[in-house]
């Protein structure tokens, strides 16, 4: 249901001339877990019961992104709820100018069925420096590592910073990419692993954390 919406939101862009939005796994983690607390301790609002609005959230998450904005849809009692979720944000204002935007690349569609199945959705809009063609993986055989796909926006710089258990950083390794591209990070030994990836405008020293991937590496050849 967070993939029909999607399909929604990008033929909702689609007949305005905008580009298409990508789905984005750290946005969507987002998105659900507000859907699941909203649904969870009865309300709907941006701003949850301790207080925080979306950007808190994102911040919270490490999605550092400048630009982002989010909606959100409360359905029960309709036989088709993504489509009546969609079709109601575009008729509100506010909601639309957030799918209609063209500055936002990317998207996370979160949804929570309640107990009395309600459908609580919430859209995580953002701009992102770097994009994700692929999902990341939460797992990846040693021998293999980790392979990902992405999409940069203009011209950046990387930096991958690989911790192991958070004891200290393993390696660290910058490049420059210009256009859709592979990212392969190979790894010395089985562990948890958190990986912390910063872009940035060529030519400026300033980086800024784009994506936090935490993924498991496995032993095995398969």
């Amino acid at each position: 249901m967070e993939w029909k919406m999607l399909r929604l939101l990008n033929k909702d862009r689609r007949a305005y001339g905008l580009k298409p939005l990508f789905m984005q796994n750290d946005l969507r983690k987002v998105a659900r877990a507000h859907s699941k607390d909203m649904a969870r301790k009865d309300y709907f609002e941006h701003e949850n019961l301790i207080g925080q609005n979306h950007a808190d959230r994102l911040q919270e998450a490490n999605v550092s992104e400048t630009v982002s904005g989010e909606n959100l849809a409360k359905i029960g009692g309709y036989a088709h709820p993504v489509h009546r979720a969609e079709t109601g944000l575009m008729n509100s204002p506010g909601h639309r100018a957030n799918i209609l935007n063209e500055s936002y690349n990317c998207v996370g569609v979160g949804l929570h069925i309640s107990k009395k199945r309600v459908h609580y959705f919430t859209q995580n809009f953002a701009k992102k420096t770097l994009i994700f063609s692929k999902n990341p993986p939460d797992s990846v055989k040693l021998r293999r590592g980790l392979r990902l796909k992405c999409k940069p926006v203009g011209r950046v710089n990387l930096g991958i910073y690989r911790v192991l258990d958070q004891t200290g950083v393993i390696k660290e390794k910058g490049f420059p990419i210009k256009d859709e591209t592979r990212i392969n990070i190979d790894f010395n030994s089985a562990g948890k692993y958190k990986i912390q990836i910063f872009t940035g405008k060529k030519g400026r020293e300033e980086l800024y954390l784009s994506n936090e991937i935490h993924i498991k590496v496995k032993r095995g050849l398969f």
